[in-house]
């Protein structure tokens, strides 16, 4: 009796198929992983917006300081504590709505 197999041909068919396909295919991920990237850093665009919104509101049409100090350059701590990125956090979400 004898065994059903494939041939080394088939195989290699089978794996230039899944090659050719991969190739096409990989491109398209790409493109819709930046377009994912971009929606996410406009979602969070639009939450800071908002959340700037309610820090007005609250603080009767006073805004927060404008200063932007970078991460580390503060003594002793990580973040300023009179800049924006710091008073509109009760207002957000998530703290990572800064980074994009």
């Amino acid at each position: 009796m004898r065994r059903a197999a494939f041939t080394l041909i088939e195989l290699l068919v089978v794996i230039a198929i899944i090659a050719i396909l991969a190739a096409i295919l990989f491109p398209v991920f790409a493109q819709a992983k930046e377009a994912a990237k971009k929606t996410q850093c406009l979602s969070n665009l639009k939450q800071i917006g908002t959340s700037l919104t309610m820090y007005i509101n609250d603080y009767e049409d006073t805004y927060p300081n404008r200063r932007f100090e970078p991460f580390g350059t503060v003594a002793g701590k990580d973040f300023d504590q009179n800049s924006w990125r710091t008073v509109i956090q009760p207002y957000a979400k998530s703290t990572k709505i800064v980074e994009c």
